[in-house]
């Protein structure tokens, strides 16, 4: 029995109050930590859907790629550091080849020093626009702008 005294008919505001004043635990709202499995799920599911083909190459580089790419000076983005050498290469993707780091890139912050594997991206549009990457948090990220930096492609 929805009501207790059938002669009383209810009014949409006692309605509403009624509903906003439920108890049972099928009413009460969602706390965000109760869905935050549910938001994890669904970063995971989006995170994956987001990938470039990024295919490692066991036979070396495409025949428009080059082989090395030198970085003739250190080069800093915000708190990481690329060092010098020779970068080879590492894979390619849809936008471009990827160039592994002779050494770890390392991110400079207060709590102290951190290794990251990463390198230089080079663009198949324009071999002339070179970014860094690094792999942070189980994904490979983009970070600043290289194009400045004295390299050399190698064949």
């Amino acid at each position: 029995m929805l009501f207790q005294r059938p002669w009383v008919r209810p009014t949409l505001y006692s309605l509403a109050a009624r509903s906003l004043t439920a108890t049972s635990r099928r009413n009460r709202p969602c706390r965000s930590s109760q869905l935050a499995p549910f938001y994890l799920l669904i970063s995971i599911f989006v995170s994956s859907c987001v990938s470039d083909h990024l295919r490692v190459s066991a036979n070396g580089p495409p025949p428009n790629a080059a082989r090395y790419v030198e970085l003739l000076s250190e080069k800093r983005v915000a708190t990481l550091h690329f060092p010098a050498g020779i970068y080879s290469f590492y894979a390619v993707d849809n936008k471009g080849f990827y160039y592994r780091s002779p050494r770890p890139v390392i991110q400079h912050t207060a709590a102290g020093s951190m290794s990251y594997h990463g390198g230089i991206f080079v663009s198949r549009r324009d071999p002339k626009k070179l970014r860094g990457y690094i792999f942070f948090a189980s994904g490979l990220t983009h970070v600043g702008n290289l194009s400045r930096t004295p390299h050399v492609l190698h064949e």
